[in-house]
C-alpha cells in the first residue's frame, strides 16, 4: 500500500504539491490524471525516492520511500523519458537492471520483445518512441516489482501501440498482484483499465476512488416534457433537484442529477413527463459531475 499523507514540495516559489493525501491500495491499477503542470511527475519522484517532500510523508509499504535502497527494491519506476546507455540495447538495459531488481527476468524480457517484434540486440537509440517505450515497459513488468510506477506511458502513442501497452498491464494484472500507478493528462488513456483514479490540478488533490462507484450517488436521466414545462424545465428542476447538468436537444432533456435516486424520479414524475428514463454514465461524465461540483472547470483534461 502507498500511503500519501499531507505531502507538499517546493521549487523556490513554486508549490508543485500541495497538502496531498490519498491511499493507493494494494493491487489495483491506480491512475494520475491532471492537466500538465497538475504535479503529477512530482508526485510519482517522491514516491520513487527520487524527490524528497517539504512536508508531510510518503510510504510504501509502511516504510519512507526517500533515501531507502530497501523500499526502492520494491518498486520499478518508468520516467516518461526513460535513462538508457548511449549505444545500450535491451539486453544490456536488462542486464543493468538485474543487479537492482533480483527478480529481473532476462528469459521473459526476450520472449515479450520477440512477441511484439522488438530486437533486443539492436541499439534502443534506433528504435522510434513508440517501440522505445514497449521495450521499457517490458523491461519493467520483468523486473516483478511489487510496485510499477509509469509516468505519461500512452502519450504520443498511435493508437495500436497503446492497446497493445494496455493489454501488456491488464495481463500483468491477472497473473501477478502488483500495484501499478499510471500519471497521464488525458482521461481516455486511463479509463479502460484503472480501478481507481486521483485528479490533480495545481498541485492539489480534488478527488481521489472508484469513480465508477461514486456514480450511485448521481444518475443521468432522459426525458420529454411537452408544453410549458418543456419551455421551462431547467427553472422548474433546478429549484427542487440538485441538477449538476442540463442539456436540451430538440425534444429530449438530459439531466445529470445528484441525490437519491427515488425522490429524483418522484420529482421528475410529478412535472408528468412524456417520456423518462435512467441511462449509464460515461466515466467522463462521472468526473466532470464531481469536478463541476467541486466548483472546477477541467474540460482540458477531457480533450
Amino acid at each position: 500500500m502507498i500511503e500519501i499523507r499531507h505531502v507538499t514540495k517546493h521549487f523556490d516559489s513554486i508549490t508543485a504539491l500541495n497538502d496531498v493525501t490519498f491511499t493507493i491500495p494494494k493491487g489495483r491499477i491506480f491512475g494520475l490524471l491532471g492537466t500538465n503542470g497538475a504535479g503529477k511527475s512530482t508526485l510519482l519522484r517522491a514516491m520513487a525516492g527520487i524527490l524528497s517532500c517539504d512536508e508531510g510523508e510518503l510510504l510504501i509499504d509502511g516504510e519512507a520511500c526517500y533515501d531507502n535502497p530497501k523500499v526502492k527494491e520494491s518498486f520499478f519506476y518508468l520516467p516518461d523519458d526513460p535513462y538508457y546507455f548511449p549505444n545500450a540495447s535491451m539486453e544490456v538495459m536488462t542486464d543493468f537492471y538485474r543487479r537492482q531488481y533480483k527478480g529481473m527476468s532476462a528469459e521473459a524480457v526476450g520472449y515479450m520483445a520477440e512477441r511484439l517484434e522488438l530486437d533486443t540486440r539492436r541499439p534502443l537509440r534506433t528504435f522510434s518512441k513508440g517501440m522505445k517505450r514497449q521495450a521499457f515497459l517490458i523491461m519493467a513488468l520483468c523486473a516483478n516489482t511489487d510496485y510499477l510506477l509509469c509516468d505519461e506511458v500512452f502519450d504520443g502513442l498511435d493508437p495500436v501501440v497503446t492497446e497493445v501497452m494496455k493489454k501488456l498491464f491488464l495481463r500483468e494484472m491477472e497473473e501477478q498482484s502488483r500495484t501499478v500507478v499510471v500519471a497521464a493528462h488525458k482521461l481516455k488513456d486511463l479509463e479502460e483499465f484503472c480501478q481507481d483514479i486521483a485528479i490533480l490540478h495545481k498541485g492539489g488533490m480534488l478527488l481521489a476512488g472508484d469513480m465508477r462507484r461514486r456514480a450511485g450517488e448521481i444518475y443521468k436521466l432522459q426525458c420529454v416534457f411537452d408544453g410549458e414545462m418543456h419551455e421551462k424545465a431547467q427553472e422548474y428542476l433546478n429549484v427542487c433537484l440538485d441538477v449538476v447538468r442540463f442539456r436540451q436537444e430538440g425534444y429530449f432533456t438530459t439531466l445529470i442529477v445528484r441525490g437519491e435516486k427515488e425522490k429524483i424520479l418522484e420529482q421528475i414524475q410529478r412535472e408528468n413527463p412524456v417520456f423518462c428514463r435512467e441511462v449509464p454514465m460515461t466515466l467522463q461524465e462521472i468526473f466532470l459531475a464531481e469536478m463541476e461540483g467541486n466548483g472546477y472547470d477541467v474540460s482540458k483534461v477531457f480533450q
